[in-house]
């Protein structure tokens, strides 16, 4: 499938064997179910979230779409050139024997029970999130216990920017918002928020605790939030303002976002503390360090042309204030491809940073306590791959194959096999619940990516 045309003609057919190619099959546990991987439509009406039976050989089959019966937040007519686009990271998340999910434009959260060995689902019931858009879902186990967990979601409210150069300049919503003093309080201030929760994996009981902390227009909503592996933290970062669809973003129009961190304690944060550096916004994707609560990875989605080297920032945090350790370009030295979300290998030695204009991934070396300390050969997707359309990323427990969705125009999932010298494309999966929307942005906006192995 190397055009469009020719995928739209045997697409509906390649759904159902997942791309399986007769040399595949050589190995007898090639075409065995290996385990399941889900995401989420995300379209305009009921959000769906979807199965994927993954094959021995990193092959998809037997997609299946579940609903939610809440709504997904795309709207193909917002923001002009941007057609809503929105970003996260972790909208879906396995805990035990259920799937929570986010529906962002039912402003709820959907618990899903889960046959691990079949991979099925279902529907328990929907959360009201605590605020509006949510986009994110981040756990940890409540010390003492074996069933219980605290969740954290995290409640974007919108995502407003600024796209092209004067005199053609368009701002969202509206040129009257961006002349506000964003740095004020605001009602829609507690629709920005991160919402706690208590989450029983013995029941699948999600129950609303409270609402931890609320953050400013100029700043912008959560994108992602994220435990340290210890559970004795918690990372958050927003949106900012963004100006794209330019080839140099103005700080004239851009405004910085950021990345607070806090400590957790039994349900409670305290100590809240941030970064943000003029020329960054847009951060979406983050991670802790393998192996240390003290350095977090973040990546960005615009920056300026000054910043370039910032599409990773390597942040450390001493208890006290959150600085900045290190920074790196993804992709292309120069290039601008929008470097927005993260996942660590299960050996801990390698962070993926997936950049949603180039649609490229690019690997960096980590060592034993996580630091960066080298970069690996960008790898590009092939076949059908529209620039602005990659997103979140899911790595098997075996360290042989990444996914990728592509998740704004292609609606497809996208396979690599891992190297020992990085990355190579090896296929692509286009759903048949989304086929209908290839080639047209923001009919779907697919959130989240989530897995486990048999």
């Amino acid at each position: 499938m190397k055009k469009l045309s020719l995928m739209l003609i045997g697409a509906l057919a390649l759904t159902f064997t997942g791309c399986l190619k007769d040399h595949d099959l050589g190995n007898p546990t090639d075409n065995k179910v290996a385990g399941f991987l889900y995401t989420s439509t995300n379209g305009e009406s009921t959000n769906q979230v979807v199965r994927f039976s993954r094959l021995g050989n990193g092959e998809l089959t037997d997609e299946t779409a579940y609903s939610t019966d809440s709504k997904g937040g795309a709207n193909v007519a917002a923001g002009g050139d941007a057609h809503g686009d929105f970003d996260a990271q972790g909208s879906v998340k396995i805990i035990g024997d259920y799937l929570l999910n986010i529906n962002a434009g039912g402003n709820t959260v959907s618990v899903f029970s889960l046959d691990r060995p079949t991979g099925n689902l279902s529907l328990m019931k929907n959360v009201m999130s605590g605020g509006t858009r949510p986009v994110s879902i981040a756990f940890t186990r409540v010390k003492g216990s074996n069933s219980a967990f605290w969740v954290v979601v995290g409640n974007q409210w919108n995502n407003p920017n600024v796209q092209k150069d004067v005199p053609n300049v368009e701002r969202y919503p509206n040129d009257a918002f961006h002349m506000m003093d964003l740095t004020k309080p605001d009602a829609t201030d507690q629709e920005r928020n991160i919402q706690l929760f208590r989450f029983d994996a013995s029941n699948g009981s999600l129950t609303p605790m409270a609402k931890l902390d609320t953050y400013v227009r100029e700043n912008g909503g959560p994108t992602c939030v994220k435990f340290s592996n210890d559970g004795s933290k918690l990372a958050v970062a927003t949106w900012g303002i963004a100006h794209f669809g330019t080839k140099s973003p103005s700080l004239d129009e851009q405004h910085p976002s950021r990345v607070y961190i806090y400590d957790f304690n039994d349900g409670a944060i305290s100590n809240k503390r941030h970064f943000e550096e003029s020329g960054i916004a847009g951060t979406i994707g983050i991670d802790w360090a393998p192996n240390n609560n003290k350095l977090l990875y973040a990546t960005n989605f615009n920056v300026t042309v000054a910043k370039t080297s910032n599409s990773l920032t390597v942040l450390a945090d001493n208890g006290s204030a959150v600085t900045k350790a290190a920074n790196f370009t993804t992709g292309k030295e120069d290039d601008l491809d929008e470097a927005c979300w993260t996942v660590i290998s299960p050996t801990k030695d390698r962070l993926y940073v997936s950049s949603f204009t180039g649609n490229v991934i690019t690997p960096f070396k980590l060592d034993g306590m996580g630091n960066v300390t080298g970069k690996l050969p960008f790898e590009k997707r092939g076949d059908f791959a529209p620039p602005g359309d990659s997103k979140e990323q899911y790595i098997t427990s075996d360290n042989r194959y990444l996914y990728n969705i592509g998740a704004f125009q292609s609606f497809s999932m996208n396979i690599f096999d891992i190297k020992a010298d990085g990355l190579k494309y090896k296929s692509q999966f286009n759903l048949a619940t989304t086929i209908g929307s290839v080639g047209k942005p923001g009919t779907y906006n697919f959130l989240g990516l989530d897995g486990y192995d048999l």
